[in-house]
């Protein structure tokens, strides 16, 4: 009898793997010249990255698949890890986000849960398949990406929960929710997260206008109408079920929707500390609080602003060198290269970053299985996430939220999430030929 023979045949992604390689060196650069180099932060940025590239090489030998099967340890391991850092974990920049092991090596769990997150979604959905049309299974969904951001929240580290939200809504997708309970789900968020800023806007602005609005910065108010849209939409459900009109099926759905954006936005608002939904919303009009929320941004713009058109060169930038703008090897590492190389140079190093995304879309769709192709996206969903956002909020388009730019931001958690990440890619990539 003859035996069957397995056939096995990789291919590497080298385009996606330099153009990641190529935004790590640029990191290191970067923080090097914003001033990290006072603190050796470069010199901890290159330990990091060649222990992350052994890491990245390590990671290839293992078939994402399995790590499916596993996904729900895995992910479950995660929760305990954002659990522990509520008790033992070490305050940095106003939140409790960090665990301190023995060396005094510390690292964010956040940042390693996303990829946890991901590949339980991934393996969940998969296994759903066409059912997620099913209004139940997009709850459950939800409910797997927003323990995690709860938990996250609590620290708090609103930036960072924030991420999961598109990963979750990017994966579900992908995975086939009806388009009228994506459309919903993306109006409900969009209030949920919206309602809480506006209310700090008309504050700031002290504008005659937007005044009406700060009535809705009483949580009580906003639980009492919501619970009005609750009411409206349970008597025209029941109208519908008497009279068998489709009119009042569409209006009860309208209103449970807004009751659903309302329930959201009370505990979210109330949950935000002030001087967070101001850094959120003074992107709209800086010189509200020049000195204060709008400090940065200004000072972003105004560094993004002065590279011109072949920027100022390495260690040229008078924003990094003099210290105007904080934070500038993590979350305004892109206004420091700005300044440093000019238009021309931020617009090489955009299309590097289109490269990558470009390479990482594809692998979406010609993942082999819907479990791969789930992985991608989410993965996807995470990494342009931080790319808009990020280079949004340095240019004032994005609000202020902390979110780090990937490869090139400062900092080991992120770093390793980034690339952990970039070697899930080039394996499903790379499996895609296996026979």
């Amino acid at each position: 009898m003859a035996h069957k023979t397995s056939i096995t045949t990789f291919k590497i992604d080298y385009t996606l793997i330099l153009s990641f390689l190529m935004l790590v060196a640029v990191g290191i650069v970067t923080i090097y010249s914003a001033g990290g180099r006072e603190e050796n932060q470069h010199v901890k940025q290159i330990y990091w990255a060649a222990t992350g590239l052994v890491i990245f090489i390590l990671m290839l030998f293992v078939n994402y698949n399995r790590m499916g099967e596993y996904g729900f340890f895995i992910y479950i391991g995660g929760l305990l890890l954002l659990v522990m850092v509520l008790f033992i974990g070490k305050r940095v920049r106003g939140a409790k986000s960090w665990i301190t092991v023995l060396g005094g090596f510390g690292f964010q769990p956040s940042e390693f849960v996303k990829i946890a997150v991901i590949i339980a979604l991934a393996r969940f959905l998969d296994r759903v398949g066409e059912d997620i049309k099913n209004l139940k299974n997009v709850i459950i969904t939800l409910a797997i990406a927003f323990v995690p951001m709860g938990l996250i929240l609590l620290q708090p580290d609103f930036g960072t929960a924030l991420v999961y939200l598109p990963i979750c809504l990017i994966m579900l997708f992908f995975a086939g929710i009806k388009y009228t309970h994506f459309i919903s789900l993306l109006i409900i968020f969009g209030i949920a997260v919206v309602l809480p800023l506006l209310t700090t806007f008309s504050k700031l602005a002290q504008s005659e206008t937007f005044s009406f609005l700060q009535v809705l910065d009483d949580t009580k108010t906003v639980f009492f109408i919501a619970l009005m849209f609750g009411f409206l939409s349970g008597a025209m459900y029941l109208l519908y079920r008497i009279t068998n009109k489709t009119l009042l099926y569409k209006a009860s759905t309208i209103f449970l929707i807004f009751f659903a954006g309302l329930i959201l936005a009370a505990p979210l608002g109330r949950f935000l500390k002030p001087y967070q939904k101001e850094r959120l919303v003074v992107f709209l009009k800086p010189s509200i609080d020049p000195f204060g929320s709008g400090y940065n941004i200004i000072q972003s713009k105004i560094a993004v602003g002065a590279g011109g058109l072949l920027g100022k060169g390495l260690l040229g930038g008078t924003q990094s060198q003099l210290g105007f703008l904080p934070e500038r090897s993590t979350d305004f590492i892109f206004s420091i290269f700005a300044e440093e190389w000019g238009f021309i140079g931020s617009l090489i190093l955009i299309a590097v970053y289109s490269v990558f995304i470009f390479r990482g879309i594809m692998i979406i769709y010609e993942a082999r299985d819907r479990f791969s192709c789930l992985l991608a996206a989410g993965i996807m969903g995470m990494l342009l996430f931080h790319i808009i956002i990020n280079i949004g909020m340095t240019i004032g388009i994005m609000p202020i939220t902390g979110i780090p730019l990937p490869f090139l931001s400062y900092g080991g958690s992120f770093l390793f999430t980034c690339i952990v990440a970039t070697s899930l890619l080039t394996s499903i990539e790379m499996r895609r030929y296996a026979r």
